[in-house]
Order: structure tokens, then C-alpha cells, then sequence
């Protein structure tokens, strides 16, 4: 990059941080209540920012904004579409940004990608309303709803898992007619059957055939 497109960027740079603080200038470093404000703003666990006409951002405050590692400033000056690195008029903010210049107001989720991060953001935007109500920009608010999203994820996984464990038990309850003399089973469409294929229809056991020491004697006497 030659002088000229330096010289460029630092002008950019610097008119992006001159908005920022025009907010600023509104609410005087001398009034306690103004710095009480502000410090309040960066606590609140959210983004609260506003677009002028053109969706570009002209102030936005927030503890979500360092939690995603923005910098305040930086920001101010920058698209909606360049914010979120997209073309598509179907992003949801950039509709919901529309639509506030239209007065509408909208609410949406949304998942980002900072920094190679992936999150997800619940986000309320109503139209910026200047003096006589006219629309002068979009003012918005968003939540970081990552960790909620990533929970109900975990027990969405966890109910299937259970769902697949379940659909692979098999259980006998209830009253099972069994015959006194063979020991035969009746299952329930009034078939007989060996206690060994009864089972093996009604449950996941596996059988293996041995000889009790009862009937080995009385089988196999010679065998000690």
C-alpha cells in the first residue's frame, strides 16, 4: 500500500473515532450522572448500539462488545453488511435493519462468526426516532445467547441418546401365564412357547444352555 492509500485509512480510521465521540461530547466528562451512565452501559451483559440511514453505526455500548473482542471505536463508522462480512440481503440483522428504517420493529436469532468464534445472538431492533417522530436511524439491542444455545444442544443430544438406549430395551412386565407341568409360556397373541424362545422374543438376554447341579444328578449319576 503506496502513501496515498495509508493516508486513506488513517483518515477513515480517524473519522470512524470522531463519531464515536460525538455521543461523547453529548453527555460532559464534568456530569457525574453522564459518567455513572456510561460506566453502567459497559457493565450491562448485552450490545446496545444505533445505525444512522445508511445502517452504518454511530455509537454502541455494551459489556458483549469486549466479551467478543471488539474494540468501541473502531467499530464506529462500519456497515451493517460490513459488520457481519456479508452480501446477502437476507442476513437477518441487515432485514431487521431495513425494516426498522421502515418502522418496523423486529426480533431475531442469529449466529456470527468473530475472530473464527462462532456465536450466537438474540438481537431486538425498533426504528431511531428524532424530533416530530421521524425515523432518523435503527436502534438495537442483542444478547449472547451462546452458552444457552450450546446447553439445550448438549440435552437435545442427551434426550436422543436416551431415546436410542430406551428403543433398545426390552422389558417384561405384567402377569405372563406360565405352564405347571412343561413350563411353556404364553405370549400375547395366546401362542405356547419354550421358556427359551419366549425369552428371546421379549428381551435383548442372550441364553447359554448348562445343567444345574439338581438335575445332574439325577441325569448323570456316574459324573462326581
Amino acid at each position: 500500500m503506496g502513501q496515498d492509500g495509508r493516508s486513506r485509512q488513517e483518515l477513515i480510521d480517524q473519522i470512524r473515532v470522531l463519531r464515536g465521540r460525538i455521543v461523547e461530547l453529548q453527555l460532559p466528562d464534568a456530569d457525574p450522572g453522564a459518567r455513572r451512565v456510561r460506566e453502567l452501559l459497559d457493565q450491562v451483559p448485552a450490545v446496545l448500539w444505533t445505525t444512522d440511514l445508511d445502517m452504518r453505526l454511530t455509537w454502541w455500548r455494551g459489556g458483549g462488545i469486549q466479551a467478543m473482542g471488539f474494540d468501541v471505536e473502531a467499530q464506529i463508522g462500519v456497515s451493517v453488511i460490513e459488520f457481519f462480512g456479508t452480501e446477502s440481503r437476507e442476513h437477518p440483522s441487515v432485514q431487521a435493519h431495513r425494516a426498522a428504517l421502515q418502522g418496523e420493529a423486529r426480533s431475531f436469532e442469529v449466529q456470527v462468526e468473530f475472530d473464527g468464534n462462532e456465536r450466537w445472538l438474540r438481537a431486538h431492533i425498533e426504528p431511531l426516532r428524532g424530533p416530530g417522530e421521524t425515523i432518523c436511524g435503527a436502534i438495537g439491542v442483542a444478547l449472547d445467547i451462546t452458552d444457552l444455545v450450546r446447553a439445550e444442544a448438549e440435552r437435545e443430544r442427551l434426550i436422543a441418546e436416551l431415546q436410542r438406549a430406551a428403543d433398545r430395551v426390552k422389558t417384561l412386565t405384567g402377569l405372563i401365564p406360565i405352564c405347571a407341568h412343561c413350563k411353556s409360556m404364553r405370549d400375547d397373541r395366546g401362542y405356547w412357547q419354550h421358556v427359551e424362545a419366549f425369552l428371546c422374543d421379549h428381551s435383548d438376554a442372550e441364553l447359554s444352555h448348562g445343567i444345574c447341579p439338581e438335575c445332574a444328578e439325577k441325569l448323570l449319576p456316574t459324573v462326581r
